[in-house]
């Protein structure tokens, strides 16, 4: 580490308190330090001020000078000149402009890692183009350095200039949303550790003035450090399916028995969602949608189903030959019902039956309702009726329709009894 400046300063200081006031114009040799290059000059002048008047040296707000520009010159004297200069610092992810005297940046860092704040780092400015970059300070002016570029440390000795010279010196070439930052980092290493970054120190605030005026070093492991870290911004899309609906249609021109059938078969959509990517160095830093659009329509998938009632069809009774054969014929049918698919059905129940199963006694349209008048299981076997409804005779089925409607009346047909005005 560097000679703290504060102490240099303070021992100047100390011996220019001696010759304070007293003006000589004698010839002298003065060693002049501007911002850590130290040459020798001669002068008749017997002040700071006259000295750096000859050497066309012109102080602003923030600058520094030891001795200060009062004091007179004696032979063998020493003049030291700090510029300020505004650097960006970075700490916990934000960016604040700091106002320092350091001579680069190895001496502004290791003043932080004095505090116990090791984690800070300058960031380059490119706001003069992609063609020059810079952080306001050289990064060692008499030392070794580092460079820590796609996964490789290398170390440079000797003294070095602006960041964009040693850059250009490696052959490293930026890309345009490349970070370059300058770092204490250990010795040899090969990436940064993010965690290592971030600094739990507040005491900095924007717009404060850091001198190099503390004691004590960085750690002997670490080494000021030029980082490149390549930057890449990438649109990435991802698709994913939308699941059709099933809908069902009515028709009224098709029967309530017909079985239903797929009039659209259905199809997926799908949905496109875009994201702009950042990483840094291959590691995604953040993630941010930027578009969600359907770009294709699901295709709903369409069952249609009838609604119409199918009509009744009654067979008209059978005419005998005889008196003899139409008795016969009746008497057969009052001690027997009839076995058949129709019977004799007229009148009111004919057009009871037409309107409930079309006048079809072997109706079944698996919604659990059977024969010409539509019985249940439960209510058939109510009225003493045995297997299917739709398997007995037509006469059967209305004889105990007969019955079932003296019981509990026209109600247990209500839609049919209401349309033939019934009820």
């Amino acid at each position: 580490m560097k000679k703290p400046l504060v102490l240099a300063v303070t021992g100047l200081a100390a011996s220019a308190a001696i010759g304070a006031g007293v003006y000589s114009s004698a010839h002298k040799t003065i060693a002049l330090d501007i911002d850590g290059q130290t040459t020798q000059v001669t002068t008749f002048s017997g002040s700071v001020a006259g000295l750096l008047e000859e050497q066309g040296i012109v102080l602003a707000d923030g600058d520094l000078v030891a001795p200060s520009t009062s004091s007179s010159l004696s032979e063998g004297g020493e003049i030291v000149v700090r510029y300020q200069r505004e650097v960006t610092l970075d700490r916990n992810g934000e960016q604040e402009v700091l106002k320092t005297t350091a001579v680069d940046a190895e001496e502004l860092l290791d003043t932080f890692a004095a505090r116990g704040d090791d984690n800070v780092r300058l960031v380059a400015s490119r706001s003069l183009g992609q063609e020059r970059v810079d952080i306001g300070l050289r990064l060692n002016h008499d030392g070794p350095v580092a460079i820590l570029v796609d996964g490789k440390n290398t170390v440079i000795d000797g003294q070095h200039g602006e960041v964009e010279d040693i850059l250009k010196a490696q052959g490293i070439t930026l890309g345009d949303e490349d970070l370059v930052s300058i770092q204490n980092l250990a010795t040899g290493a090969t990436s940064v550790n993010a965690e290592d970054e971030k600094s739990t120190d507040k005491s900095a605030t924007t717009g404060d003035s850091v001198e190099v005026a503390l004691d004590g070093a960085a750690a002997d492991d670490t080494m000021v450090t030029l980082v490149v870290q390549r930057v890449e911004t990438e649109t990435k899309t991802k698709k994913s399916d939308i699941d059709f609906k099933t809908v069902t249609k009515k028709d009224a021109n098709r029967y309530k028995d017909q079985a239903s059938y797929v009039a659209t078969e259905g199809k997926k959509g799908e949905r496109t969602r875009t994201y702009e990517v950042v990483t840094i160095d291959g590691k995604v830093e953040s993630k941010k949608k930027t578009s969600d659009e359907v770009t294709k329509k699901a295709v709903d998938k369409v069952v249609v189903v009838g609604t119409k009632e199918r009509p009744v069809v009654v067979t008209p009774p059978k005419t005998s030959s005889s008196s003899s054969s139409a008795s016969s014929s009746s008497n057969s049918s009052t001690s027997k019902p009839s076995t058949g698919g129709s019977a004799n059905v007229s009148g009111v129940w004919a057009k009871l039956a037409q309107c409930e199963s079309g006048g079809n006694p072997r109706t079944n349209t698996g919604n659990g309702y059977y024969g010409l008048y539509q019985f249940s299981l439960p209510t058939w076997r109510a009225m003493g009726g045995s297997g299917l409804p739709s398997d007995a005779s037509a006469g059967e089925q209305t004889r105990l329709a007969q019955k079932l409607q003296a019981r509990s009346g026209w109600g247990q047909w209500p839609a049919c009894a209401r349309k033939l005005g019934l009820l």
